[in-house]
């Protein structure tokens, strides 16, 4: 009877072990391969997203779908991966991006229907133009003169594989909850 007591304890925590042990790694693949939360820092995406706030980051969106313009995206540079940007996706593969006289050009026509509709004062890099390759993206801040952003030679284009996900949601603070478009 003894030894039926101590066994029925020990598969109970065997159980228990299997259990959390299964648990963590159900929840280490869905923040890994699924969805992330990334806390907003700095003003460069107002007034779309603001400073403090935490979005919801897609990660299976792109595996299955293509990046599309103005698109909000989340991004690691090759050699800062544990620091996640957030910036709106301009410029597309094979595209020449150039900004003269505030506005944005896409191989020589004006983006149109774009949200960004500040005047964009300093138009760094892509004054000359900048041609995209294969799976590389041109991303600038909401806030246009106050991002630091495709625009700037330390940024640059952003490849796809620098591209962590699709922004989806504003979860924090509660006030502000509601999906990112």
């Amino acid at each position: 009877m003894k030894n039926s007591k101590i066994s029925k304890f020990f598969r109970v925590i065997l159980n228990w072990i299997i259990l959390i042990f299964i648990a963590a790694i159900v929840g280490y693949a869905f923040v890994t391969f699924c969805f992330q939360t990334v806390e907003v820092v700095g003003p460069s995406m107002s007034p779309t997203l603001l400073d403090g706030q935490t979005v919801l980051v897609d990660k299976l969106d792109y595996r299955f779908h293509d990046i599309k313009r103005f698109d909000i995206v989340v991004y690691s540079k090759v050699d800062s991966d544990s620091y996640y940007d957030i910036k709106r996706v301009i410029g597309l593969p094979g595209e020449t991006i150039h900004i003269n006289n505030g506005k944005i050009y896409i191989n020589g026509d004006e983006l149109k229907d774009c949200p960004i509709t500040a005047n964009i004062i300093n138009p760094g890099i892509a004054a000359e133009g900048i041609t995209l390759g294969k799976n590389e993206y041109f991303v600038i801040g909401d806030n246009v003169n106050n991002s630091e952003d495709s625009r700037y030679i330390n940024i640059g284009k952003i490849s796809k594989t620098e591209i962590k996900g699709k922004v989806v949601r504003i979860l924090k603070p509660k006030a502000d909850k509601k999906k990112v478009k």
